[in-house]
């Protein structure tokens, strides 16, 4: 959930929380005072009654008389009187079996009655009767609606509100999300928004990619730097591997071991070229300006083959022009051709262009791979588990080379499903533009 959802639901909470306990507490305050109001107006008519009868001593026809006439008055407001003497004992109106209080009001549980007393200075108890309407679920329909209200209210009023508030760092993120650490790690992050968390945080992360630099770049200096003096006496071993061979007076039984040697040595001084041009920034090639034909490369690659390599690759039809380096764009399409063949019996090289972009695609029948391990074989030095089993050959920076120097060059590298057994490796550069 985005941070501007969650403050937008506890906002919802708070707002609608309060405005429960506000309602419910304006539901018992206004109900009591309700009731106070009921229970004013029955004293005040009971008063009145009791007014007119303390007039002068009256006979119990003279009271119900009176009694019945404020019945008539009375009736639109919906009153009721029973009048009693002291000790409780009826006289005249409607009889009620509760017992009397005089100067208190009570509810009557059974009919839901109220009823108030006043108390004449002759002692009679006058007592005002009127219907009791419980107020608590209007009450409490109100606290529910004023619940709902509130929540979906300050629900999509957060919204645009939060969201404006986060707009700086909406922006940040943006531009930290633009960030490519092979290309620019010291990326402008903007001008300072003005905002204290924000440029708090923009400093932060200022500072965190300055150590990422650092780092990166040490960690590329080493790798070159370790790649670049392996290379050399690697060089040299292999010369004088070279020479060695060729002496008449070499052994018979000396020149297999040699032979093995030689081959050794040559796949470490692959495996130092591979690891010379992963070293590499992705950066170092951001503009090149040579311009090269795919087609070229490509049979250049497939030339350099051994000829039993070379009957296994068939290249179609097609061209294009792309900027870049040559010499790493052939040891990306060799990467590809060879690693189709270590695998499959035959490779299938197609190029094709659509909308600015050459597309290289490297097809081979062998045992495929799992779609789990699409992106993991770019990895350097990842081996398929299949390929560990069959003993097959490699080091595991093939792929992870042929992807690096794709994306050098702006383009990318990835495996696609195939129909039929196999694997097919595609390959996207951008087309140069005329």
């Amino acid at each position: 959930m985005s941070l501007v959802a969650r403050v937008a639901r506890t906002a919802a909470v708070a707002a609608s929380t309060s405005a429960f306990v506000a309602a419910v507490a304006t539901s018992a305050v206004g109900g009591f005072l309700l009731q106070q109001a009921e229970d004013r107006r029955l004293f005040e008519a009971g008063g009145d009654l009791v007014f007119l009868l303390g007039q002068e001593d009256l006979t119990r026809d003279r009271i119900e008389a009176i009694v019945l006439h404020e019945h008539a008055e009375t009736q639109h407001a919906g009153i009721r009187f029973s009048v009693s003497d002291a000790d409780g004992t009826f006289i005249a109106g409607e009889r009620h079996s509760d017992r009397v209080v005089p100067n208190e009001c009570t509810t009557r549980a059974e009919d839901r009655l109220r009823n108030c007393s006043v108390a004449a200075g002759s002692g009679v108890i006058v007592t005002a009767v009127s219907s009791h309407t419980p107020h608590s679920l209007p009450f409490v329909i109100a606290a529910l609606v004023a619940l709902a209200v509130c929540g979906l209210m300050t629900w999509f009023l957060t919204r645009p509100i939060m969201s404006s508030a986060m707009a700086p760092f909406s922006r940040l993120r943006a531009r930290v999300a633009d960030i490519d650490v092979d290309v620019d790690v010291k990326a402008d992050l903007g001008v300072p928004e003005h905002v204290i968390e924000v440029d708090e945080l923009r400093g932060t992360i200022c500072h965190l990619l300055e150590r990422v630099r650092t780092a990166l770049d040490q960690a590329q200096r080493f790798a070159a730097n370790a790649a670049h003096e392996l290379r050399t006496p690697l060089t040299a071993v292999r010369a004088e591997l070279e020479l060695l061979a060729e002496h008449p007076s070499l052994a018979n039984d000396v020149a297999g071991d040699l032979a093995t040697a030689q081959s050794k040595v040559g796949d470490l001084v692959v495996l130092v070229e591979r690891l010379l041009v992963l070293a590499t920034p992705k950066r170092a090639n951001d503009d090149p300006n040579e311009i090269v034909a795919l087609r070229d490369v490509m049979e250049d690659v497939v030339r350099d083959l051994s000829p039993e390599q070379i009957g296994r690759v068939r290249l179609s039809d097609g061209d294009a022009l792309v900027r870049g380096d040559r010499t790493l764009l052939e040891s990306m399409f060799a990467n590809a051709v060879t690693n189709g063949l270590k695998f499959g019996n035959e490779v299938v090289v197609t190029l094709t262009v659509a909308d600015d972009v050459a597309t290289i695609r490297v097809d081979d029948d062998g045992p495929g791979l799992d779609a789990a391990d699409w992106e993991r074989v770019f990895e350097p030095f990842y081996r398929d588990p299949a390929a560990l089993r069959r003993r097959q050959p490699g080091h595991g920076l093939g792929l992870a080379l042929v992807r690096h120097i794709a994306e050098s060059h702006g383009g990318r590298a990835f495996f696609l499903r195939r129909e039929g057994p196999g694997a097919r490796l595609q390959i996207q550069l951008p087309e140069m533009k005329s």
